[in-house]
């Protein structure tokens, strides 16, 4: 691992925490999920120039305060290829991946630690952010719909599943 990446969290109310790390902490929105109905559906934020350092993305628990992922860098998408196999022949249970994003273009892998936290391990690529006039990127729900990069489905658990678990939420 390089370093930490970003984390994710869940967030019932989007626009509400956007707001919150606009205005109080300085953060500047990078990508952003807008649904047909005009509510926000998940954001990417940062805080230097990278293309984000967290995100938040609805909880479709309704639950508020929970986590969805926490990111390490690596290196290449070799080294995540690596860290696949790793995984593979120590048991560790592989979540989804490796693949790539649409949203950021990450190419990642998500597994669960011991504790059932959601763990990504990715190469996120040199994508900085440089311009101050800088547009958010928005993602419409059609689009969002299409799935990851290269066509593949997101998993059902990647919208359910998060830490602390929520009791009777399963995450198929």
């Amino acid at each position: 691992m390089r370093r930490i990446d970003h984390f994710n969290g869940l967030a019932v109310d989007i626009k509400a925490n956007r707001e919150f790390f606009e205005n109080y902490l300085g953060f500047m929105l990078t990508e952003q999920i807008v649904l047909d109905d005009g509510s926000e559906a998940g954001m990417w934020m940062t805080a230097t120039n990278k293309s984000y350092d967290f995100a938040y993305t609805r909880d479709h628990t309704a639950t508020p305060g929970r986590l969805h992922h926490v990111t390490f860098a690596l290196d290449s998408r070799e080294d995540v290829l690596r860290a696949a196999d790793i995984f593979l022949e120590n048991g560790v249970f592989i979540e989804t991946g490796p693949h790539k994003h649409a949203i950021q273009q990450t190419f990642f892998l998500y597994v669960y630690e011991p504790g059932g936290n959601r763990v990504e391990v990715a190469c996120a690529g040199a994508r900085l952010v440089l311009a101050p006039d800088w547009k958010p990127i928005r993602w419409t729900e059609a689009e969002r719909k299409k799935g990851q990069a290269w066509g593949l489905q997101t998993i059902k658990s990647f919208h359910t599943h998060g830490t602390p678990p929520v009791p009777g939420v399963a995450d198929s």
